[in-house]
């Protein structure tokens, strides 16, 4: 079944639950919501990455 289009946490959070029962991992279920979210004008902004240094290679 398609995603509901919505800006709303309710809408959010039935798609993020639709998706769980489909069988889609929670991780990947959370991100497709809020893009929907997104493209129906949320103002939600995207996850940003850690500020972590990366390990150099010791070799």
């Amino acid at each position: 079944m398609p995603l509901k289009k919505g800006t709303s946490r309710k809408v959010i959070g039935q798609n993020i639950k639709e998706m769980e029962a489909s069988g889609h991992p929670k991780k990947v279920a959370i991100a497709a919501s809020l893009n929907e979210a997104r493209k129906s004008g949320a103002k939600i902004p995207k996850k940003k990455k850690s500020s972590k240094p990366k390990k150099k290679n010791p070799y």
